[in-house]
């Protein structure tokens, strides 16, 4: 009686797709799940369903991308009140959690410390030093993400020469030096958690068969964006019983940058022939209007899955787009129709966001927003535990828990000062390396490694404070993070440093209360726990809507969020979608991006774009995106001087909107379109004040695509145009060269007819 409730609970107010992705107990399971679709509803639902079907919840494991989703889920599934022990995480989290138990066999301790970026790239930095590598050439950033991109794909040093890319060889030397300062510092960066769980899965037979017997059911959230890692870990645990739940939509997938490959989810059949596939189509969040500009908009992308979008929601407002006539102009318009909506009632400040490509784009936003007394809050800026002051106090509670943790030792261990300089930092540094032992391990050795004067009382405080510290029971954890800031004398150090002392302060103040929270929603949570969630807190946990702000953030930050109204600013040629050196970075996971971000608008969705934009400190003309043409007939643009009034010229290849384009742009000695007028003979465009101008007079004499042949370059492939006229400009990839930007006026490109 009581499972048959359970059940009951769990499938009402479910449309008849939702009920079916429920209900499915045994095999394979793909839920194409559209934005605004009830997702995360029928994943929580799916595991009470489970649970009433007499699955042990203990034995269900539930994987998503955020903690923000995972706790979302996680309160979901308490409400529901028959799923308690469900294991409910993100992949890293999840993955930290077996290497705590499991990480022995493949190097580990259980204390191990998580390096977070910026602790990533200090040791990536120490590893180039160690090697006498010429920074200068090889920029310790570009290898650490050269090692990233190796761990995403399984690849070890070894794989890593055998690759094509350049410098492939001193690449791998710094993976090499660099995967030995993690190890002797029992440390692992947000790659290692995945590539080591793998490790375990394939490499180690006796955990892999206790993991597969541990979880009878695995739930995999946002399918689209998991890597290479990411799909060997679900397809290890699953192997067995092959009940895998795949949950997502290829139209999401927008992390293809940083090693998602979407493939994982169209080619889900393919790994399971005999997967029932389930499509959630009717949106929940968004007016018809929205939903049919975003539809208008990624039906242009040939890698997703055909769904139909529908929506029983009120038809609501056409979207608008804002032609500004430069960035000033747009963040001043963006800020007036906030400010109008305010006015009039229609929205609060928190029920508006306001999105773009790039990071570097809010300072304009601020600056408006500021100007009309608007309250905004910048999601995915610095990041609390990014900062300078609460970096410090972790690094003395990483140490607390890892003594081994070298990169911890090292910021701190003169912060506050204690005249422990430089020079007896390397000394120490050298004597530690010559014995293999961790830096604090040769600090009771100081005088034996060289140390002299001053410096040697400063260590001795610092061990002191450290014994002080680790006889302190782990938890609860505010005690300690208290006690460390108070012995440390770390408060009087930001007063005397800092000229925002006190708001440095008060973020130091914040932690204390941020442990305190910790124990209260975790009574058991010990200080390792702690620094884990601190480790993997990502951008997007970032945002507070109980602070009744506009909420400011990027494209990427959006993904999980909704509003009732959302600005998406910079829709421009080479901005979004992206183009470096003339070339869009990946056009069809662009339009993506732009179609997760008009998707979390409910009511409203303004859109903008700019006629000209400074870039590298001087004002260039910007050719709108592609993709307000591509959604035209869903959208409406104000009418006025700064109008939409052409058809594109910059295009990529195997775009179907590919044109040519002879709209003018104010300040740059170009005439304004006043109409277009049909002819016979084709179409003839009308400026002010000037004489009637043939369009056949810009036409591009090529199209992206087109192999071309240049008298001392050679043969090479079309991959965008842009300018009109003399100014007509194209970027031609070549075999040996790359890419070059070419005035078609002087290049003298010819098509290549060869076969």
């Amino acid at each position: 009686m009581q499972s048959r409730r359970i059940i009951e609970s769990a499938l009402a107010d479910c449309t008849p797709a939702q009920r079916e992705a429920i209900s499915h107990i045994n095999g394979p399971l793909l839920v194409i799940a559209g934005p605004g679709s009830g997702k995360t509803r029928v994943i929580t639902r799916r595991i009470t369903h489970l649970v009433g079907s007499g699955i042990d919840p203990r034995r269900i494991l539930a994987i998503t991308f955020t903690n923000k989703a995972a706790g979302e889920m996680r309160e979901r599934v308490e409400s529901l009140g028959c799923a308690r022990g469900a294991w409910l995480f993100t992949f890293h989290a999840f993955c930290a959690r077996v290497l705590r138990e499991y990480g022995s066999h493949v190097g580990l301790g259980n204390n191990f410390s998580i390096y977070d970026t910026a602790d990533t790239l200090n040791a990536v930095n120490r590893a180039v030093e160690r090697l006498e590598i010429d920074k200068a050439l090889f920029k310790p950033a570009e290898l650490a993400r050269r090692i990233s991109d190796a761990k995403g794909k399984m690849w070890g040093p070894d794989d890593l020469t055998r690759s094509h890319i350049p410098n492939a060889e001193t690449a791998a030397r710094v993976y090499k030096e660099y995967t030995s300062i993690l190890r002797a510092a029992n440390a692992a960066d947000f790659d290692d958690l995945l590539m080591l769980a793998v490790r375990l899965l394939t490499r180690v037979p006796s955990v892999s068969d206790r993991l597969r017997k541990r979880f009878a059911h695995v739930l995999i959230d946002e399918y689209q964006d998991t890597n290479h890692a990411q799909y060997l870990i679900a397809k290890h645990l699953t192997s067995g019983h092959r009940n895998l739940c795949a949950t997502g939509d290829p139209d999401q997938s927008i992390y293809g940058w940083r090693g998602a490959d979407i493939n994982n989810i169209l080619e889900f059949e393919r790994d399971y022939p005999d997967a029932r596939v389930v499509r959630l189509e009717q949106n929940y969040r968004s007016v018809k209007a929205v939903l049919r500009a975003a539809d208008r908009l990624i039906v242009n992308n040939a890698a997703r899955k055909e769904k139909a979008l529908f929506t029983e929601n009120p038809e609501g407002e056409r979207p608008r787009v804002l032609c500004c006539e430069d960035e000033s102009d747009e963040a001043e318009r963006v800020a007036g129709e906030i400010a109008s909506l305010i006015r009039s009632g229609d929205a609060a400040p928190k029920d508006v966001a306001v999105f773009y490509r790039v990071n570097a784009q809010s300072r304009v936003l601020e600056t408006s927003l500021r100007a009309d007394s608007i309250p905004y809050q910048i999601v995915a800026g610095t990041e609390f535990y990014q900062r300078r002051e609460i970096k410090d106090v972790l690094a003395y509670l990483r140490l607390v828990a890892n003594p081994a943790d070298d990169v911890a030792a090292a910021r701190v261990l003169n912060v506050p000062a204690r005249r422990i300089g430089a020079t007896s930092l390397n000394r120490l540094n050298l004597w530690a390396m010559s014995r293999t032992m961790p830096l604090t391990d040769a600090l009771p050795h100081a005088q034996e490694a060289g140390v002299r004067g001053p410096a040697l009382g400063g260590i001795k405080t610092f061990l002191a404070l450290l014994k002080e510290l680790r006889a302190m029971p782990p938890s609860p954890v505010a005690p300690i993070v208290e006690k460390a800031i108070a012995r440390a004398g770390y408060e009087n150090h930001l007063r005397a440093q800092a000229e925002d002392a006190d708001e440095r302060v008060r973020n130091v103040h914040e932690l204390i209360n941020d442990a305190a929270e910790f124990n209260e929603a975790e009574p058991e949570g010990d200080l390792q726990a702690f620094l884990e969630r601190a480790a993997l807190f990502s951008e997007t946990d970032n945002w507070d809507p109980t602070l009744g702000r506009v909420a400011l953030m990027t494209l990427h930050a959006a993904k999980g969020l909704e509003f009732p109204v959302v600005f998406v600013v910079g829709l421009e040629e080479k901005l979004l979608p992206l183009a470096r050196e003339e070339v869009v970075l990946d056009l069809e996971e662009e339009r993506r991006l732009l179609f997760v971000g008009i998707t979390r608008a409910k009511r409203r969705l303004i859109l903008a774009y700019a006629e000209s934009r400074a870039r590298y400190g001087r004002h260039e003309y910007s050719e709108p995106s592609r993709f307000i043409e591509e959604m035209r007939g869903e959208i409406y643009e104000e009418p006025g001087r700064h109008a939409l009034s052409r058809t594109r010229l910059f295009s990529s290849p195997g775009s179907a909107a590919f044109g040519r384009s002879a709209r003018p742009s104010r300040g740059f000695g170009r005439r304004r379109i006043l109409k277009r007028v049909s002819r016979g003979n084709g179409e003839e465009i009308v400026y002010d004040g000037e004489t009637p101008f043939t369009e056949a007079d810009v036409a591009a004499p090529f199209k992206p695509g087109d192999r071309v042949v240049h008298p001392t370059y050679g043969r090479g492939r079309v991959l965008g145009l842009s300018g009109y006229g003399e100014s007509l400009t194209a970027a031609v990839q070549f075999p040996v060269l790359g890419v070059k930007k070419l005035r078609l006026i002087y290049a003298r490109l010819k098509l290549d007819t060869r076969n």
